[in-house]
């Protein structure tokens, strides 16, 4: 009896024990959205189904061109302006070795003159760094009022008075040359008095006009239009006219035009090539 229980026993399905595999068609189903743990524990992780990006929205074209703009704008505020030229007056300005040099010539000359304080005006073009007062560019001559220039100026007068001036006005049996009657001398102001232009080489210091000659007996040369007129007079302006341009670089006087009928305009303008202007 005892061995046909025990055969029995062991024809008893295990599960009975439960020592089988579990009936899990009773428990709930798991979501797909969700992972269990080795604990056991359920993490519910949504699966997103927005793209990464999908939050940042483009920016228009507008907003692009906008803060290309800005940019540039931005870029040109940063780009600093470009330096202004200098001055022509500094552009004309002597070293200090020139500059002595140049007095130098001045005092050769026998000439009467002081340095004087640098000129500057309201137009930044106008000015002489080095600029001298000149009253008697050579000896026994004298200007009738001081007049302000460039030493490279004084140095020109003086040097064609000396040369040619004095021993042109030695033929006319008036007595030596005594005085120069002066127009402008420096003076900030357009060529031929204009309102526009360019401004005159007065502007800087290179030029003197030249009214008259006055002699030691007390008479006067006047520099006026004396086309063949046939007269003394008009050979000593037609002598001391035409030397003058062996020292100074533009020589203007009577036919030139209008504006130089009644002075010998005289200056020292540098040109390329060396060109000098005669008229």
């Amino acid at each position: 009896m005892k061995r046909a229980v025990a055969v029995l026993l062991l024809m008893i399905p295990s599960v009975v024990w439960g020592q089988g595999a579990p009936d899990t068609s009773r428990l709930p189903p798991v979501k797909p959205d969700a992972v269990t743990d080795v604990d056991g524990d359920v993490d519910a992780l949504e699966v997103s189904k927005v793209p990464p990006d999908a939050e940042r929205a483009p920016r228009s074209e507008a907003s692009q061109d906008s803060k290309a703009d800005t940019e540039e704008a931005a870029e040109d505020s940063a780009t600093p302006p470009e330096p202004l030229a200098p001055p022509v007056w500094q552009t004309l300005q002597e070293t200090d070795d020139a500059f002595v040099a140049c007095l130098g010539a001045l005092n050769e000359l026998g000439a009467v003159y002081k340095v004087a304080d640098p000129q500057t005006e309201e137009d930044r073009d106008c000015g002489i760094a080095n600029p001298v007062r000149l009253s008697e560019p050579v000896p026994g001559v004298q200007i009738d009022s001081p007049a302000l220039m460039r030493c490279e100026t004084a140095v020109a007068l003086g040097t064609w008075l000396r040369d040619f001036v004095k021993p042109a006005a030695a033929t006319l049996k008036r007595g030596p040359v005594v005085t120069l009657a002066k127009g402008s001398g420096y003076q900030c102001r357009r060529r031929n008095n204009l309102p526009d232009g360019k401004l005159s080489e007065h502007a800087y210091g290179n030029a003197i006009d030249i009214m008259a000659f006055g002699f030691k007996d007390g008479s006067q040369i006047k520099v006026t239009p004396r086309e063949r007129e046939g007269s003394r007079e008009e050979s000593f302006q037609d002598a001391v006219r035409a030397t003058a341009c062996l020292y100074f670089s533009t020589v203007l006087g009577p036919g030139s035009d209008e504006a130089h009928n009644d002075h010998l305009h005289l200056d020292v303008i540098a040109r390329d090539g060396g060109f000098r202007l005669c008229q």
